[in-house]
């Protein structure tokens, strides 16, 4: 007789999807929540937005939560039919006609394939050909072949791209590899993963010390000194960013789950990032919480505490201790959960703060509202599951 899959709790996972449900009140896509749950007029429809919660959707459909296979196949479809350039290729950050500027992003595809990967492997109906447009985007365009990495970004017809070159595109470019390979049964892509590991962390991290850097030229030389002016950038700030440290670490794991070779140095790499991470950025300027940015002796630049921070923490320290790699991994967990839930949890108005001054008070200068429920969802299910090389992976291998 088979066991019984592994039960879970799903409290905080229900709260959290259900805040995010009200982002389908958006005419395009799924909508950016201010911090009362209501769709925020000022941000134009985004395709990142709209990618992270299809999967979020789709993994909550996968836990059986009502109306959720729906909200996965909105999303798909918008993907499908509001961004994706086909003219062009390509998905665009935000439709024709909602201002900004007209850009295509690995970042952004990266998280379309996160997205359709996972709502192929759901059923959703079309998601397998939005999956395989991002895929083919992505390595036609965005792959460099002498570096091993992706491209950060080009303008509409893909006829200039911007010269820079960034760890943060390339890190979502993985965990959607991991996921896609496993949606589409192709393991070339978890050596794509790998390849891109091996360039930004078992090369460019080690080199300097485990402050991994995040920002590089055309060339792909550090540029250590990148927004210095401007260092409490969402997604490019100056420095070190210890969220990241924490979440390579945890995907250099998945990597090193899925069997293909070439991995032997992964968890030596994993541990010393999450060692590094949590030596350095827990208090670093003697407030309770992780830090967003340091500089490179390990000062803090950007005292704001984010919750995706913390939630990273607690994913790669499941994941630490899934591996035996850490003593402290189930401390850690139970720890850092529990500053997630005293000091980022919003009882008033639901779901959790996305961002805390450094004295613990909620705040918006670098986040705005509670747009996504990405990351949280991850840290809410992954301390009560196996290894497995993505979400969905270790949902279903429980």
């Amino acid at each position: 007789m088979q066991e019984s899959r592994k039960t879970l709790e799903l409290h905080d996972v229900e709260r959290l999807i259900d805040f995010a449900r009200n982002s389908a009140y958006a005419t395009i896509g799924f909508g950016h929540l201010d911090s009362n749950g209501i769709v925020d007029a000022s941000f134009s429809p985004s395709v990142l937005i709209t990618a992270r919660m299809t999967f979020s959707f789709s993994i909550a459909s996968e836990l059986g939560l009502e109306g959720c296979n729906e909200l996965a196949s909105r999303g798909v479809e918008s993907l499908a039919e509001d961004f994706f350039d086909a003219k062009n290729g390509g998905f665009r950050s935000v439709p024709l006609g909602h201002g900004g500027v007209e850009v295509k992003s690995a970042y952004d595809t990266s998280f379309v394939l996160l997205a359709a990967s996972t709502a192929h492997s759901i059923g959703v109906i079309g998601a397998d050909r939005v999956a395989e447009q991002a895929l083919e985007v992505l390595f036609d365009r965005f792959w460099r072949k002498d570096l091993g990495i992706f491209a950060n970004s080009f303008n509409e017809d893909f006829s200039s791209a911007e010269p820079y070159l960034g760890a943060n595109a390339n890190m979502h470019a993985v965990e959607a590899l991991i996921a896609a390979s496993k949606a589409m049964a192709d393991s070339s892509l978890m050596e794509r993963a790998l390849e891109i590991s091996e360039f930004m962390v078992n090369t460019q991290a080690r080199s300097m010390d485990w402050m991994m850097p995040e920002h590089f030229d055309s060339h792909g030389g550090q540029d250590r000194d990148f927004n210095v002016q401007t260092p409490a950038h969402e997604f490019r700030p100056y420095g070190v960013t210890i969220g990241h440290l924490f979440e390579w670490s945890r995907l250099l794991l998945e990597l090193h789950h899925s069997g293909i070779s070439g991995v032997e140095w992964i968890p030596e790499a994993a541990t010393r990032l999450y060692e590094k991470a949590k030596d350095v950025g827990w208090a670093a300027d003697d407030n309770e919480g992780f830090v967003y940015t340091l500089d490179w002796d390990a000062q803090t630049v950007v005292g704001e505490r984010m919750v995706w921070v913390v939630a990273e923490a607690i994913s790669a320290a499941a994941q630490m201790g899934q591996s035996n790699l850490s003593a402290t991994a189930k401390s850690d967990v139970s720890d850092w959960t529990a500053h997630l839930t005293q000091m980022f949890l919003d009882a008033e108005k639901g779901s959790w703060h996305h961002q805390l001054s450094a004295e613990g008070a909620p705040s918006s200068t670098i986040s705005k509202g509670k747009p996504d429920a990405y990351h949280l969802l991850q840290a809410l299910l992954i301390p009560q599951l196996p290894q497995g090389c993505g979400l969905l992976d270790r949902i279903r291998n429980r």
